[in-house]
């Protein structure tokens, strides 16, 4: 049993509190909340990014991270919702004589989000059937080794099937976390270790079988199988096609094949641009996607020019509208970014195979020793041609259970689902989305019948500055602003038919929690109510 520690004084810890003690003797912190009147003690990290959460808040019994809205439940600090991939660690507390009393180890265990960390059995332990039930003998595949393909393989854990699961990835590494190569990977502040989302001791232990580089040829639905490049068909009970997105490569082009021209979807690619860029002093990125201009971010430096050619005048206009796009603009050229706006590429020149340069519609021409391809992703759904009437982008229409057919669901970039706010059919390319989608179409699989609800959500980082976004907005009639966005500190509400349907934020994160929850949940107030002023934390849980 863990030493049991005087923590804190009963009366510092009101109704409500989320505060973080130290432990006597330079012992690590402890999070107490005090809910209904019952206190709480949690690790005081988000195991997701080690988000601090005594600046999280808790809603209904959730405790939500504020960075970005992985959710625990208190009582037991059970995941809810990712983006973190494991539970909160808790401790046994009580309360004697007004002071709160803690049984903390002397080295909490690390979280398994880590990917270096020892695998423990927090997902739920391995996977075995009841003392006298009869063995599973169902396989549920999935495709695509992605944030909704790996979220679903753990969820089936945690929901308790037994049975065969198999993951396969045609990327030759594994499943790793995508939103930190445009970012942290590309700026040099995360490592090549600390990208995979789990280590091979993670899928071993939960009896997953992780096929990589396997690429998915077809899919047969009469014979439930699903067809492999080079390998037997792997016949399936219920399957989750889940395989991503494709870089848009600008076949049509000119120079489009140049060595230099480079895409950014994988930790593969990310590498080749790392070693690409290593002695580069001309850099363009066409596109403005957050993809190209967190990019920019992470690989403008001294003595390297870095270029971005955007067809929109701002950076995001069409997204987060022209005020907020103007202000990511001004970052990145104080930044010394320059940029090439309401132009078109005409043709990639080069000599001897590699890029040399980029031509304008104008005329222009700029000098590039190296391409980053930003100009967004098209489902990889080639493979489902013949088996489905794809959309005319590529996507996969699903139900609100995200079922395509009979024992097929989808997820991630390539599902075209209904938006619960609004019943409005919308394919979404955030990765919490994609998660959330592999969790909901996990439980589906197994006969739950749960419909997918939850409000999207995602985020961009730029030089340390993080913008929060939930909701979704293809269009606007107005947008209401609430703060100073040249100054980064700001709310902004995206208003469609006299009704709020998504809102973004910088450096109100408390106040981006409970608008979340509250879009979540359709019960936004009126614009009219916005523009009166709203009390966020009391306007939820």
């Amino acid at each position: 049993m863990s030493p049991e520690r005087d923590l804190a004084d009963s009366a510092s810890l009101p109704e409500g509190a989320l505060k973080a003690f130290p432990t006597p003797n330079d012992g690590p912190k402890v999070l107490l909340t005090r809910q209904q009147g019952q206190v709480h003690a949690l690790a005081p990290n988000c195991p997701h990014y080690g988000a601090p959460l005594e600046k999280g808040k808790v809603v209904d019994g959730r405790l939500i991270c504020p960075w970005h809205h992985a959710c625990f439940k208190v009582e037991n600090g059970h995941l809810c919702e990712p983006p973190a991939l494991d539970d909160l660690p808790t401790y046994a507390v009580r309360e004697a004589n007004g002071r709160i009393l803690v049984q903390v180890p002397a080295s909490p265990p690390a979280s398994t989000d880590d990917p270096t960390a020892t695998p423990t059995a927090e997902v739920g332990g391995e996977p075995s059937a009841p003392v006298g039930a009869p063995v599973d003998t169902r396989t549920f595949v999935i495709v695509g080794g992605g944030a909704a393909g790996e979220f679903a393989a753990q969820a089936l854990r945690r929901e308790g099937f037994a049975g065969r699961v198999v993951l396969v990835s045609a990327d030759e590494k594994l499943p790793s976390d995508r939103t930190k190569l445009s970012k942290a990977y590309l700026a040099g502040k995360a490592k090549a270790e600390t990208m995979p989302l789990r280590q091979p001791e993670f899928y071993a232990q939960q009896k997953i079988e992780l096929l990589t580089n396997t690429r998915v040829t077809g899919l047969d639905l009469a014979s439930q199988e699903i067809e492999l490049a080079g390998q037997p068909p792997l016949h399936y009970d219920q399957v989750l096609l889940a395989p991503g997105g494709t870089p848009n490569r600008l076949p049509k082009l000119p120079g489009h094949d140049l060595a230099g021209v480079l895409p950014l979807r994988t930790q593969a690619d990310a590498d080749h641009l790392l070693a690409a860029t290593k002695d580069a002093k001309q850099l363009i990125i066409i596109g403005s996607s957050f993809i190209g201009m967190e990019a920019a971010s992470s690989l403008i430096s001294e003595g390297r020019q870095v270029t971005v050619i955007a067809q929109e005048k701002m950076p995001f206009e069409r997204i987060l509208g022209p005020e907020i796009g103007a202000m990511f603009r001004k970052m990145h050229e104080e930044k010394g970014v320059k940029f090439e706006t309401e132009a078109e590429v005409t043709a990639l020149l080069g000599e001897g195979g590699r890029i040399t340069g980029v031509q304008l519609k104008t005329g222009q021409l700029l000098p590039a020793e190296v391409v980053v391809l930003g100009v967004g992703v098209r489902p990889a759904t080639d493979f489902l041609a013949q088996a489905f009437a794809l959309e005319k982008d590529g996507g996969l229409a699903v139900d609100a259970f995200l079922q395509a057919a009979e024992n097929v669901y989808a997820a991630g970039d390539i599902a075209r689902f209904p938006l619960a706010a609004t019943g409005q059919p919308t394919r979404i390319e955030h990765w919490r989305v994609a998660q959330q989608h592999g969790q909901t179409a996990a439980r589906n699989m197994l006969g739950q019948q749960v419909k997918f609800t939850a409000a999207p959500f995602f985020w961009t980082q730029q030089y340390g500055k993080s913008l929060r976004y939930a909701g979704h907005a293809e269009r606007w009639d107005e947008i209401i602003y609430q703060g100073d966005v040249a100054k980064q500190d700001f709310l902004a509400f995206y208003v469609l038919e006299n009704r709020i349907i998504a809102a973004a934020g910088m450096s109100r994160d408390a106040d981006m929690i409970y608008i979340a929850e509250r879009l979540g949940k359709n019960l936004l107030p009126t614009p009219a109510a916005v523009r009166a002023g709203v009390d966020w934390a009391g306007s939820v849980g």
